[in-house]
């Protein structure tokens, strides 16, 4: 009976750590919130200006 809830706990171990796992690289591979970019500059507004 001994060896048998042993190996219960290894296999139960074994499946824990590999639902671990899978979490870690589904949150891993997440996309992470996108920056907030800086309204860039248009051509026009970076050109230098003609009239002085």
């Amino acid at each position: 009976m001994n060896d048998e809830a042993e190996v219960m706990g290894w296999v139960l171990f074994e499946v824990l750590l590999a639902f671990g796992l899978a979490i870690f690289i589904v949150w891993w591979t997440f996309p992470k919130k996108k920056k907030v970019n800086r309204p860039t500059k248009t051509r026009k507004e970076s050109a230098p200006s003609k009239d002085g």
